[in-house]
């Protein structure tokens, strides 16, 4: 049994779920990496696996491993990227209407201060 593989994967784990539980990592995102820490223990662990998916991917098996880890990462990038987009957006229309309402309530305290004169 390989220990480091072990000792990474559980170090992962348990680093995702102190970030959740302090809040500093949103439960949406702690399943990724909680997966990600599932493949590298299975694949460092079972040889069997990770020449499986050397040749699926065909490539050797340290290639093979090198390979799903830049593609986890590109997702994860994917994801957060569309994310932030998202978010994006919505602060800009949430800026857009505030700018609405304060056109709005300094047209109405304007029609106020005319009216009183």
């Amino acid at each position: 049994m390989k220990l480091l593989p072990l000792v990474l994967s559980l170090a992962v784990s348990a680093t995702v779920l102190d970030l959740v539980r302090r809040r500093r990592l949103r439960e949406e995102f702690s399943w990724m990496w909680i997966l990600g820490g599932a493949a590298a223990l299975v694949l460092g662990l079972w040889e069997r696996a990770r020449m499986g998916l050397a040749g699926w991917l065909g490539t050797d098996g340290e290639g093979a491993v090198l390979t799903l880890a830049v593609l986890f990462l590109a997702l994860i990038c994917l994801d957060i990227s569309t994310r932030v987009s998202r978010l994006a957006n919505q602060q800009k229309n949430l800026a857009q209407g505030l700018a609405r309402l304060e056109k709005r309530l300094s047209d109405v305290e304007g029609a106020e201060a005319t009216d009183a004169d």
